[in-house]
């Protein structure tokens, strides 16, 4: 794929992360009442969030990360996987691998009750839970089975899976774009990395080998890019990619130590992967092209990491860590002088054509007030999509252009003396 971020701004966001920022600066750790490994975290908003991890350990927070406290999951084991819908609504993984088979916990009341039930074949062991509403949801596990609920858990019936080759390989982890398209991935350390696709809402999966170690994570970048992180002891850390719904892949390596653990979209173009036991985080700003290496705060291992936009961030790992991403940290290193842009300057959209999102960049050479409007082809104004005073710097923000229709239209910038204008085409 293109490389759509120019050199200069991959040179500055080295320059920043190496001189002007650490990444305890980008990662501020917060109080936690346990020292308990944390594996799995869930945010369905800013403010209210789950952490789960060894010894049936659930910690929530109803501040966007500020204060954490801990919840009854009427459980002591492993707790693999959480996921909620909204804040009231969730679900629970949890392995018992003395006695075998896994133990399903779902509150309705934000974790304030947890109710648990053992899944009747004991000789099943789930990874992952992903839920698409309160009633529609599936489950991925040890032996490649994938399962699925239309009654918010109280039944689950068996998918077909269309593959013997991959039978027995374990599923990590499930994500659907929408009711009908979704992408499993999971794997083997030394034999390979799979990939289980379906088109008809999670009826039928086909599967496919595409790495030579497993895969952890998968999301959704837009109806058309998927990605996938993974990656083992030997090969260090991995990427998959489509950029056309999964009808094609291509698998890449980070070239950094460690394995992607998950994937965290900060922005369309701003990709950070926890990569475990290597204390490190795999970074990238050019949506997965190029890579550079972060340790973590207070060398931990961090294991899972989400943002619910480019502001509200979190991360989780060893001995109870918990880190929220600091916000503050954004513009703040644009005003280092030897970083600052040469000149002003409004980027090319990215992608374009886009629907319905995309990126607007620009540049500031110094502190002045912005002004960014969109024009239809008539020359009309649409709609102001950014006023505000900016600090000098490099400068993004994501445009929904939902409501509109499809066509060519115009923004311009307006920055002190400067003003430029670039063409986007919105496709429905």
């Amino acid at each position: 794929m293109k490389n759509y971020i120019k050199i200069s701004t991959v040179i500055i966001f080295i320059l920043i992360l190496s001189q002007s920022a650490s990444a305890v600066d980008y990662w501020l750790r917060v109080p936690t009442p346990i020292t308990s490994w944390l594996y799995r975290c869930a945010f369905p908003d800013t403010l209210n969030g789950w952490a789960v991890g060894d010894s049936g350990k659930i910690l929530h927070t109803s501040n966007g990360g500020d204060n954490w406290q801990l919840q009854n999951s009427t459980i002591n084991f492993f707790i693999e996987d959480v996921f909620f819908i909204n804040k009231r609504l969730g679900w629970a993984i949890a392995n018992d691998f003395y006695f075998f088979g896994t133990t399903i916990l779902k509150t309705t009341n934000g974790g304030v009750n947890w109710s648990a039930s053992r899944y009747p074949d004991t000789t099943l062991m789930f990874f992952t839970v992903h839920f698409l509403d309160s009633l529609t949801g599936y489950l991925g596990g040890y032996t490649g089975s994938l399962f699925k609920t239309t009654n918010a858990g109280y039944n689950w019936s068996k998918c077909y899976v269309d593959s013997n080759t991959t039978y027995m390989f374990p599923i990590w982890r499930i994500s659907f774009y929408n009711h009908q398209h979704g992408v499993a991935c999971g794997g083997v350390i030394d034999i390979s990395g799979v990939i289980w696709q379906t088109t008809n809402a999670g009826l039928s999966w086909k599967s496919l080998a595409i790495a030579p170690e497993p895969l952890y994570d998968v999301k959704w970048l837009d109806s058309q890019r998927v990605y996938i992180t993974g990656g083992d002891f030997e090969y260090g850390g991995s990427i998959v990619k489509s950029y056309d719904r999964g009808r094609e892949w291509t698998y890449e390596t980070m070239n950094l130590f460690g394995v992607g653990r998950s994937l965290a979209f900060r922005t369309d173009y701003e990709l950070w992967v926890p990569l475990g036991f290597s204390q490190r985080f795999g970074v990238s700003i050019d949506t997965g092209n190029t890579w550079i290496e972060v340790s973590a705060p207070d060398s931990t291992a961090v294991y899972d990491a989400v943002f619910v936009d480019s502001t509200h961030g979190w991360a989780v790992g060893t001995n109870g860590a918990i880190y929220k991403f600091n916000k503050s940290i954004i513009g703040v290193n644009n005003q280092h002088q030897n970083n600052l842009p040469s000149e002003d300057r409004l980027s090319q959209n990215y992608p374009n054509p886009f629907n319905p999102s995309t990126t607007i960049r620009y540049s500031l050479t110094r502190h002045t007030r912005v002004k960014i409007t969109l024009f239809d082809m008539l020359g009309r104004e649409v709609r102001v999509l950014l006023e505000d005073i900016k600090d000098p710097g490099e400068h993004l923000f994501e445009f929904n252009a939902s409501g509109l229709s499809s066509g060519v239209y115009f923004y311009r910038i307006e920055a002190g003396n400067y003003t430029e204008i670039k063409k986007m085409v919105l496709l429905k």
